[in-house]
């Protein structure tokens, strides 16, 4: 049973696209237009919460949906998979930054990589991360060290993550030591991103290829990237795999010449960008938000000190209330029908975990941080920081050990503190990040 617009109501939003969800009418959009641009958190809450689990936004072309609801994404993202693409804006403007990698790729081309990258993540590679990400830790004591030598020192929390989780990016996935270039590797990917949202917030981008302030910015870093990514690959072109020896780690897996498809340059060049843009942003973003949930709860970081094995439900909590990737683009080959609401071929729909992680059916209380909800483990309905269904992110499993082992190691030796009680405004990029960084007081836990 699908829905029917009222009597009396809009059943065309122009250029002959049909209604057939509701939501906006025009004039409210416009009003919110600067909302839209400036805090889309808060207006893709507020659409869900004044007009329902899936709306349709007053948008000609393409029709474009929101939709809320666990089991609505779940139709998606699972259920329908077959009938959606990524060829949207938002994956379109990202692979001017990573190419045709794993995360923007689409449909037969995406499969290919998946099958040819499933051995860089079995579960042997994701427990000899643990090595890598030991090593990374061991240095920033020794950083941390030095800094609070005569007491305690303010740092930044979002910066010092970055780093670290780039520096494990390089040596668990490519072998690589990048720690004398995470401050420009960690600036050209932030830079790259920045240009990648005003472009897809932008109705009408202009070319890359017009020097543009934007477009000058993006191609500078995009060219940074490039020669960290091409330093990678010819390292490894001079320290190939020996015939027979068992991988090492993704980089051997991309530059396998025995494949069924061998990789172009191009290709793992292309793959090597997407997992150092994806890679460490995404796991830096938690692990940033996991200080300031735990500084904004000192009872959670004393129980987590205490208890370090907590450290597995402190980060999927943390995922739930901000999840890196916080929204979530498809582009409809043909109809699909989700919750009753029919939506047609070559519509845009978005999921945004974000609102969906604030669903009281699943989550009661769903803005207060409390880890235990992850004691029995996540739910199958209403959780998707990772994405669903098959296109799940295939670093799942490594980014929560990860996760986990770096949060329990920082909360036995170190404290973070807040140097004050403000709610840190949250910067909706391509991921989720504190606007302006999150200054912290660091001081060492005595032994």
């Amino acid at each position: 049973m699908t829905w029917t617009a009222p009597p009396g109501s809009r059943t065309r939003h122009g250029w002959n696209t049909p209604v057939t969800a509701p939501g906006p009418e025009n004039r409210e959009m416009l009003k919110r237009f600067r909302e839209i641009q400036h805090n889309p958190l808060n207006f893709l809450l507020q659409t869900w919460q004044l007009h329902g689990d899936v709306v349709q936004f007053p948008i000609p072309r393409p029709a474009s949906y929101l939709v809320s609801s666990p089991q609505g994404a779940r139709d998606v993202l699972v259920n329908n998979h077959r009938a959606m693409s990524k060829r949207t804006i938002q994956y379109s403007t990202l692979s001017l930054v990573t190419g045709e990698g794993l995360l923007t790729a689409d449909t037969e081309t995406w499969k290919t990589s998946r099958r040819q990258l499933a051995p860089a993540f079995h579960h042997e590679m994701i427990s000899l991360a643990t090595n890598h990400v030991a090593t990374a830790l061991n240095r920033l004591d020794q950083n941390w060290a030095e800094l609070t030598s005569e007491g305690s020192a303010l740092i930044d929390v979002d910066q010092t993550m970055m780093n670290l989780a780039l520096e494990i990016t390089g040596a668990t996935l490519f072998g690589s030591d990048l720690t004398g270039q995470v401050d420009q590797l960690t600036s050209a990917t932030l830079r790259a991103l920045h240009g990648v949202v005003v472009r897809a917030r932008n109705p009408l981008p202009v070319p890359l290829a017009i020097p543009t302030p934007n477009n000058l910015g993006m191609r500078k870093a995009i060219r940074e990237l490039d020669t960290a990514v091409n330093a990678i690959i010819d390292r490894r072109l001079a320290d190939p795999l020996p015939p027979g020896a068992p991988i090492r780690d993704m980089l051997d897996v991309l530059m396998d010449q025995t494949l069924e498809q061998p990789l172009s340059r191009k290709q793992i060049r292309y793959e090597v960008a997407t997992f150092i843009v994806a890679g460490h942003e995404t796991i830096a973003s938690a692990l940033t938000w996991a200080w300031y949930l735990l500084g904004s709860n000192p009872e959670e970081a004393q129980r987590l000190q205490v208890h370090p094995e907590r450290a597995a439900l402190v980060f999927d909590e943390t995922l739930r209330l901000y999840p890196p990737a916080w929204v979530i683009t498809r582009r409809t080959l043909e109809s699909v029908e989700v919750e009753g609401f029919l939506i047609p071929a070559d519509a845009l729909v978005i999921v945004s975990p974000w609102v969906v992680h604030r669903n009281e059916r699943v989550w009661p209380n769903p803005e207060l941080f409390i880890p235990d909800r992850f004691a029995n483990g996540a739910p199958m309905l209403g959780y998707l920081p990772f994405g669903a269904g098959p296109r799940l992110c295939i670093g799942r499993d490594m980014a929560r050990l990860q996760g986990a082992q770096i949060l329990s190691h920082i909360s036995q030796n170190w404290q973070l503190s807040p140097i004050h009680n403000q709610q840190v405004p949250v910067d909706a990029s391509v991921t989720l990040r504190p606007q302006g960084g999150l200054p912290m007081r660091l001081t060492r836990i005595k032994d």
